[in-house]
């Protein structure tokens, strides 16, 4: 049985809704989701060079209590998960955001990836309960962008800079 927290009715083992009242009776996804102007805030269009020389510096400029920079070396630059930490099995992907007020700022645990293809860097939404934005546009889950050097992202409300150098 599963109890009702709004009416106390018992339900069958499995219901995900109140038969009696329409309460949610199974958790939403931990990811907090944001309403509002906050999510919709838009940046002027950048055009940086696409040239990845030595070294990616993903930079947190916005909406966390603390700064920080994640380095990759070109060579090690394939496939980079942008999140934070999954407790369930225990990984924590290479920017993770957790420690950040990932969860507070609606950072997904695998939010995005930037990746690379034929020389360049691209970044791809992976279904995100917030979305992720390049310089202000909303991504297309799934679909490839590409970066350029001085490229803002924005994750939930964690606005990170793209920087080759």
């Amino acid at each position: 049985m599963v109890i009702c927290p709004n009416c106390s009715y018992e339900n069958a083992e499995g219901t995900q809704i109140c038969t009696r009242c329409g309460e949610l009776l199974v958790q939403p996804s931990s990811t907090r989701i944001i309403e509002g102007a906050q999510r919709n805030e838009r940046q002027a269009p950048k055009y940086g060079s696409v040239r990845f020389k030595n070294n990616l510096i993903v930079e947190i400029i916005e909406g966390a209590d603390e700064k920080a920079e994640f380095v990759f070396d070109r060579d090690e630059v394939t496939e980079l998960v942008m999140g934070r930490h999954d407790p369930d099995t225990d990984e924590s992907p290479p920017i993770d955001l957790e420690d950040y007020g990932g969860v507070e700022m609606g950072v997904s645990r695998n939010h995005a990836k930037i990746l690379r293809r034929e020389g360049a860097l691209h970044i791809m939404d992976n279904h995100s309960a917030n979305g992720t934005f390049l310089n202000g546009q909303r991504l297309v889950a799934e679909q490839l962008r590409v970066l350029r050097d001085g490229d803002d992202i924005r994750l939930g409300k964690i606005v990170l800079r793209v920087t080759f150098a």
